[in-house]
């Protein structure tokens, strides 16, 4: 049964941290990064901490080296065609749970999978399979969304998103709508995800930009070498199989010098910084985005 109430998920993982040390172990460091001021969420404080608890026992058996483990927490606003992995998310305003750790990571096959119950990679007699489902299970009977971004040898991030809760709370004004921002030039979109792609194209072609559409590095390389035009800004996933964004960005600027570049991930930008896949004053978006967050980015980018 469940017993749903106003909670603040800080202090849930702060009461949790003695706890969560115990879990992992001396070679694996736990870091926090909470919001100031996060909003309150309806839920479950049980089922919460099971999720917290899930997550930092599959970072851990995901790092038999070691490594970093990072817990944070965001406020976010979703705008109607918010874009993640999984697809579109509802429009609300949500507080992200966000974990990730530098471990093995997975191949697409598997992060398809990883929600199922019983399946598991583990050898037999060492997991069940049901961490993750009952994880996925928890964030959904709650209201909310998860994502997963991983790549082999890159480490994994989920991303649990719950409604907020606003009963402790004035309603808020709307936000004004404002324009979003449009432009002509070429874009070279580089993404191996086929749904996040073709939203993401979408977007900019609306807005009056010339797209050019990669589902890897090789085939973007190619579309550069082919284009006679120029192309004006390198739009590229970080963490791509057999190349990455930032090698990818590199390679296409030998052949169209002037293009700016902007990177995007799943993986937190002080993931992707730490790990020195790009340099910290690089442009970055993280998904999932809005498609007004993604034009602004955008524009952002090109006119630097």
């Amino acid at each position: 049964m469940l017993q749903p109430q106003v909670l603040d998920v800080n202090a849930i993982i702060r009461d949790m941290n003695k706890m969560l040390r115990r879990v992992i172990r001396e070679d694996i460091a736990l870091v926090t990064d909470l919001a100031t001021g996060a909003w309150p969420v309806f839920a479950d404080a049980g089922q919460i901490e099971q999720v917290l608890m899930n997550l930092v026992v599959n970072a851990r058996d995901a790092m038999p080296d070691g490594g970093v483990l990072t817990v944070e927490t965001r406020n976010v606003e979703v705008g109607e065609g918010f874009m993640g992995s999984g697809g579109v998310i509802n429009a609300g305003r949500y507080v992200a749970i966000i974990v990730s750790d530098t471990g093995i990571g997975m191949d697409a096959e598997t992060r398809s999978r990883i929600f199922e119950p019983f399946f598991t990679t583990k050898p037999e007699g060492q997991g069940t399979g049901l961490g993750l489902a009952t994880v996925y299970g928890i964030i959904r009977q709650s209201g909310g969304n998860i994502s997963v971004y991983s790549e082999p040898g890159r480490g994994t991030t989920f991303k649990s998103l719950l409604p907020r809760a606003d009963e402790d709370a004035a309603p808020e004004p709307k936000p004004t709508p404002t324009e979003m921002a449009h432009g002509w030039e070429s874009v070279l979109v580089v993404e191996d995800d086929p749904v996040v792609r073709s939203m993401t194209s979408k977007v900019l072609t609306d807005r009056g930009y010339s797209v050019l559409e990669a589902e890897s590095g090789d085939e973007a390389i190619r579309l550069a070498r082919e284009y006679d035009g120029p192309i004006d800004l390198v739009l590229t996933d970080i963490v791509m199989p057999r190349m990455s964004g930032r090698k990818l960005a590199e390679s296409v600027r030998i052949m169209h010098p002037s293009a700016r570049v902007l990177f995007m991930s799943g993986y937190t930008e002080s993931h992707v910084v730490r790990g020195g896949l790009i340099d910290p004053d690089a442009p970055f978006v993280e998904k999932p985005f809005s498609p007004e967050q993604l034009a602004g980015s955008v524009r952002s980018a090109l006119d630097q």
